[in-house]
């Protein structure tokens, strides 16, 4: 309107002078008009009208059945028309409320969810989450629900509308668990509930869990929380099945590993079923370590052979004493055939990376302080552990086999021989029962030395030192009498004789 006044009585000829200076100044005077009128003038938007109105609120679906088979399809979508800001012009917020029916919404679990949203869209699995941890619903259960939208001006100058209500019927689920364990002495950690196995949560199901990786001859089940041993997922109707057990009174079947080896496992909770898959074995069988800080040097077709851990053929051990000096692993008694070697030429021994390689670069590993190491080579992720071993001044034995029992307080302690600080000797008498060697008392968190796979044969002569005493394997006496038991702590060798 002020532009269209200007236009009309701004001439020429009502403006002093006909000159350039009058065509300058109209000209002026006619754009400031215009950048005011365009001021004033500002498109009116959805949110910007005066009319007193509210939003009208309508669902995709009223009568839910929610199935975490169908965690990822959608469940409801909520749309609603646009609110009004009462001329303020202010922006509009707006919230999505859900209360029970007949509490005409008392106390409401509230949705924020923004400006210019006129949509909000919940997966299965969103949706009965937000049931079960917002509205507080309890998993299983049936209940009607009463929804609608708040909308407010975003300065707060004006009470806020709200639409109509609109009842939706759900029935929720309780969701499977978002963690579990693997426990038992086919596994890594043993039956320490404390120090369980973690599964990988399936990042497009949340219902699958996987683990790849070495398993032992033995038996496991699955536990959902560290140091619970129920519930648990045990063997069902057979290896493919599971069973969810929740009491301590019901069947604990297990799954049952024969051999040894790295393998894949699928759980699927939802399910209940379970893939176990032996993967392939090691490269190689059989590893030799040969250099001048080794006792027999560089004379490969005297390559000493580094010991491979009958629970798990991925991994090779040497414990030696060794000179200052070079070493690099061979996989066969050849200088022409691969080795493993240190990524670099001589690096801190702290370093654990390893590449396979033949010929050039010929990088080795340096020791440069001779004495006690233990060298452990994990063929599962190609790293290597190289520490220097300081042997222990004390020893015990504990186990109901043992004349003390399994008072970790008071075990009968073992003789050290006193012309080499590695070996560990008793003598005396044990009953039927188990037994292992424990670095110190009053701790079943201590380390220990035990046999690699539990109750593994006595003329068996592997020993493996424990961190923390897990996963627990013992030894076991069937038949009571005196023993003699030999233990050498650098080379982790036993000798079990009966007298």
């Amino acid at each position: 309107m002020i532009m269209k006044n200007l236009n009309k009585n701004l001439t020429a000829k009502q403006i002093p002078g006909t000159g350039l200076v009058s065509k300058i100044i109209l000209m002026l005077l006619i754009g400031l008009a215009t950048l005011v009128s365009c001021k004033k003038s500002r498109p009116i938007g959805p949110e910007q009208s005066s009319i007193d109105r509210t939003p009208v609120l309508k669902a995709s679906a009223t009568d839910l059945q929610l199935n975490e088979g169908d965690f990822n399809n959608m469940a409801v979508n909520f749309t609603w028309s646009p609110g009004s800001n009462h001329g303020t012009n202010s922006a509009v917020d707006y919230t999505l409320q859900f209360g029970l029916k007949g509490n005409d919404f008392a106390k409401p679990t509230n949705v924020k969810l923004g400006r210019n949203i006129y949509s909000q869209q919940y997966t299965v699995a969103d949706f009965n989450d937000l049931l079960l941890n917002q509205v507080s619903l309890a998993p299983d259960t049936s209940a009607e629900l009463e929804v609608r939208i708040k909308s407010a001006p975003a300065d707060s100058s004006e009470s806020p509308d709200f639409s109509n209500a609109v009842n939706v019927k759900v029935k929720t689920y309780k969701p499977v668990s978002s963690t579990l364990y693997l426990i038992g002495d086919a596994t890594p950690n043993g039956w320490d509930a404390n120090n369980a196995t973690p599964l990988k949560r399936d990042e497009n199901n949340p219902t699958i869990f996987h683990y790849k990786g070495a398993l032992y001859a033995g038996q496991f089940k699955f536990i959902t929380d560290i140091g619970q041993f129920v519930p648990s997922y045990n063997m069902g109707s057979d290896s493919t099945r599971l069973f969810y057990r929740t009491d301590f009174s019901q069947p604990d079947n297990q799954f049952t590993v024969n051999s040894a080896g790295n393998y894949k496992i699928t759980v699927d909770l939802y399910k209940l079923t379970i893939n176990i898959v032996k993967l392939a074995g090691p490269p190689y069988s059989q590893l030799w370590i040969v250099g001048d800080a080794t006792p027999n040097g560089w004379d490969i077709g005297n390559a000493a052979e580094m010991r491979r851990d009958p629970g798990d053929h991925f991994i090779f051990q040497y414990n030696e004493i060794l000179n200052s000096g070079e070493f690099k692993i061979a996989t066969k008694k050849d200088f022409n055939a691969p080795f493993y070697r240190p990524t670099m030429n001589h690096p801190d021994i702290s370093s654990t990376a390893v590449q396979l390689n033949a010929g050039d670069p010929d990088n080795k590993w340096y020791i440069t302080n001779p004495g006690a190491y233990k060298i452990t080579l994990n063929l599962h992720d190609t790293t290597i552990s190289i520490k220097p071993f300081t042997p222990y001044t004390k020893l015990w034995i504990v186990g109901d086999a043992t004349p003390n029992g399994w008072n970790i307080d008071n075990p009968n302690q073992m003789q050290l021989d006193p012309n080499n600080p590695y070996i560990f000797t008793y003598d005396g008498p044990l009953t039927a029962g188990e037994f292992k060697f424990p670095t110190a008392t009053g701790d079943w968190g201590t380390d220990f030395f035990m046999p690699a796979i539990n109750h593994q044969p006595l003329d068996s002569t592997t020993v493996v030192f424990t961190p923390g005493g897990s996963p627990d394997k013992k030894w076991q006496i069937t038949t009571a009498g005196n023993y003699s038991i030999t233990l050498n702590q650098l080379y982790e060798t036993i000798k079990v004789v009966k007298n």
